[in-house]
């Protein structure tokens, strides 16, 4: 089979991607060997994402918000930020800030089925659903892919969209130096004893940083990155166990907390590829890199490569080869210095937090009290967020 665009994954970032470009007139292909999983019949996913405006308005413009559950989703007004020393923080209030919310909590579930609704009854693209690409052969005007089911795709484009261990980028012999946090994201849901009121509540201490977010039915999800040591321990806990350490660790400010699902992890790491692009090839979302989740953007940033890539290929005029590297290069300038800036902020704020040095804990919440009265800083830091 020949087409312009063979998208090489169809998860969020990829099947986002594919929407964007349906009406561009090239012929796409995705291949993804996994099915979208719905979100439970009961309760919420354990997994789920801090969605921002942009983000959202991207999703709206190509037909895929429309396809959510809505009374799954919910929205973030106030953000607070709590410092190690029990008096530290900061707020960031929508209100203030003069925008409807500064969030939406959506379970990845939820986010897959609409992706895939919009995708499904299309002749463009094909979708190879539970195919996956098993060889990648580069030509002069074209690229080869060889599928699990035996049959083969050739494009101008390879959207490597994979995932953090894309088999596409490393076909391609693009390097992606990895750093290991030696930490854990152990994430788990909660029902509250005290109404969340819509805020995302954070708390940077000793043992890590630990997130609630809220959902509905005044349920809230938690995401707890902490050191691999003490991740097993949160792991091996019961239930009710979990349930009164992140109590604790929360300063009860939601009150007696019910876990309503058992708790999952995952290893955490820094990942940004030496090159977005090569030769008829585009990385987007974690086969492109990977940051520390404690500021919420890492699928923000899968969303907004999407937007991107889809731009400029929408925008090539009278450039008939959407593989030429000429498109390839301008898409990775549009995305240098927002992957760059959220990898450094992510990874300083996770050192500066993870630090043991005598005295940093007091200048970090020092930090924080004096950023919480400085206006214009907290605006911009609002403004980043929001895209």
């Amino acid at each position: 089979m020949k087409v312009d665009i063979a998208i090489v994954g169809g998860g969020l970032v990829g099947g986002s991607l594919a929407c964007a470009l349906t009406g561009s007139g090239l012929r796409l292909a995705v291949i993804e060997p996994k099915t979208a999983t719905p979100p439970p019949a009961s309760g919420y996913d354990q997994r789920v994402y801090a969605v921002s405006p942009h983000s959202r308005q991207f999703l709206e413009n190509h037909g895929v918000w429309q396809r959510l559950i809505a009374d799954r989703i919910s929205p973030v007004h106030e953000m607070l930020v709590f410092g190690d020393d029990g008096a530290s923080s900061l707020v960031f209030s929508a209100y203030r800030s003069g925008v409807p919310q500064l969030a939406a909590i959506v379970e990845e579930g939820n986010l897959q089925q609409a992706v895939a609704a919009a995708l499904a009854g299309r002749e463009n693209p094909v979708v190879f659903a539970g195919a996956g690409c098993e060889q990648v052969q580069w030509r002069d005007a074209s690229v080869e892919l060889t599928l699990s089911n035996g049959g083969r795709v050739e494009a101008a484009l390879v959207v490597a969209a994979d995932g953090a261990d894309s088999k596409t980028r490393a076909a391609a012999g693009l390097e992606a130096p990895i750093h290991e946090y030696g930490q854990q994201g152990v994430v788990a849901n909660f029902q509250a004893q005290v109404a969340h009121g819509n805020a995302a509540r954070q708390w940077f201490r000793g043992d890590g940083v630990l997130a609630l977010l809220p959902l509905p039915g005044n349920q809230v999800s938690m995401v707890w990155s902490t050191a691999d040591a003490y991740a097993r321990e949160l792991l091996a806990m019961s239930r009710k166990e979990l349930a009164a350490a992140v109590q604790f660790a929360s300063a009860n400010v939601l009150g007696e907390l019910h876990a309503t699902s058992a708790a999952r992890g995952f290893p955490l790491r820094r990942m940004r590829a030496a090159r977005l692009v090569a030769s008829r090839l585009a990385l987007v979302g974690d086969a492109a890199h990977n940051v520390h989740p404690l500021a919420g953007q890492g699928l923000n940033l899968g969303f907004g490569d999407a937007d991107a890539l889809a731009r400029v290929l929408l925008a090539r005029g009278m450039e008939n080869d959407c593989g030429s590297t000429f498109l390839l290069r301008r898409y990775e300038r549009s995305r240098k210095e927002e992957v760059l800036s959220m990898e450094y902020v992510t990874g300083g704020l996770q050192a500066l937090f993870g630090s043991r040095i005598p005295g940093v804990s007091m200048l970090r919440n020092a930090g924080l009290k004096m950023t919480d009265k400085f206006t214009p800083l907290k605006r911009f830091l609002v403004k980043q967020a929001l895209g």
